[in-house]
């Protein structure tokens, strides 16, 4: 392809990406809703198929992003489900479609400029190669969806019409291509063991332990200071006095945990679920949380999502020196928590829990 063409190819990339990104983000309310109705739907064909004996437990239940309809400007997710074998699995199965122009006509309109385009460097720059510049940013745009359906997933799996699917004890639903490079957005262990775990963390092998299910376990008092826990899933576990200084813990999930007396001095939180949690004297100083885009020349990757505080119970946490974007602490006891002076202004808090906040001046 023509030097000069691919620079233009990947700017009006760039920009047709910093678009999608504020559109998803603007109408996300309504991108859920849509999915939750269409997951239910993939959830009651299933039942519908195990009731009749047509197909077995699942391992995994995918959306999946296929070239050959982008090719053909079918812009769907196609939902298989399979075994515990995944795609070496003979007993997989298609079980819906999720309709996914919303996000992709951002795509196809990038699609048609570099068409255009490409038609007048006449002799350099052939259909086919644009085709290909095409199907090899396809996963960029289908990244938005693996943020929609994380962000979507937790208001579904205690719904009857999730629960009533057979599952393997180890089971989770990911998001991405055919055959290729898959995002896990939610996962189940049934299986899961406390001492094997700790034994596990002993070792120290980062970043294995991102995108796991260790809710429901008692991890009180051990020090994972340093360690990647990114996606990982804490919901309900028991974790008063850990150590999390310095951790890793993009998108980790702590909804319901007790957390009292835990530690997340300088811990990384972008996106980070605390909603519900016992919150009780954790030590948040210089720990940091953004929300938006983090680049604003070259498109890395969607914008983060903010913190997540909503009705967790933060007496006496110290959140000074953190800088948490835009926090959201809707619902959430806030007694005695501690804050920098110069965070007032900033905190998006009610009139009755700047009440109960202690705003200190470090000087």
């Amino acid at each position: 392809m023509d030097k000069d063409f691919l620079e233009q190819a990947k700017e009006m990339l760039n920009a047709e990406l910093f678009k999608l990104d504020e559109f998803f983000f603007e109408n996300f309310p309504g991108f859920s809703a849509k999915f939750k109705e269409n997951f239910q739907q993939v959830c009651e064909s299933i039942t519908k198929l195990q009731n009749d004996n047509k197909l077995d437990e699942i391992a995994y239940l995918d959306y999946t992003m296929l070239r050959a309809n982008i090719i053909n400007k079918d812009y769907v997710a196609e939902v298989f489900v399979y075994g515990e074998n995944w795609f070496l699995c003979e007993n997989q199965c298609a079980v819906g479609r999720f309709d996914i122009s919303f996000i992709f006509k951002y795509f196809d309109e990038l699609w048609k400029k570099l068409r255009f385009k490409g038609s007048r460097y006449i002799g350099t720059v052939k259909a086919n190669e644009v085709n290909e510049f095409m199907m090899d940013v396809a996963p960029k745009f289908y990244s938005y969806l693996a943020s929609l359906y994380r962000f979507s997933i937790l208001d579904c799996i205690d719904k009857d019409y999730f629960i009533k699917i057979k599952k393997y004890p180890q089971f989770e639903i990911n998001a991405g291509e055919y055959m290729a490079f898959t995002e896990a957005v939610y996962k189940e262990n049934s299986e899961k063991n406390r001492e094997k775990c700790i034994e596990w963390f002993a070792k120290r092998l980062d970043p294995d332990y991102c995108f796991e299910d260790f809710s429901g376990l008692d991890f009180s008092g051990l020090d994972f200071c340093n360690t990647n826990f990114n996606r990982s899933d804490f919901r309900n576990a028991l974790l008063k006095n850990t150590n999390f200084t310095e951790a890793d813990l993009v998108g980790a999930r702590f909804c319901g945990a007790d957390l009292e007396n835990a530690c997340f001095a300088s811990a990384c939180l972008h996106e980070s679920d605390f909603s519900g949690a016992n919150l009780r004297n954790c030590e948040f100083s210089n720990s940091f949380a953004s929300l938006g885009r983090l680049y604003d020349v070259d498109w890395i990757l969607p914008s983060y999502f903010g913190i997540n505080f909503r009705k967790a119970d933060l007496r006496n946490a110290d959140f000074r020196g953190a800088e948490l974007e835009d926090a959201d602490f809707t619902g959430a006891i806030m007694d005695s928590a501690k804050f920098d002076v110069n965070a007032k202004e900033s905190l998006k808090l009610t009139s009755e829990q700047l009440k109960t906040v202690l705003f200190i001046d470090s000087d």
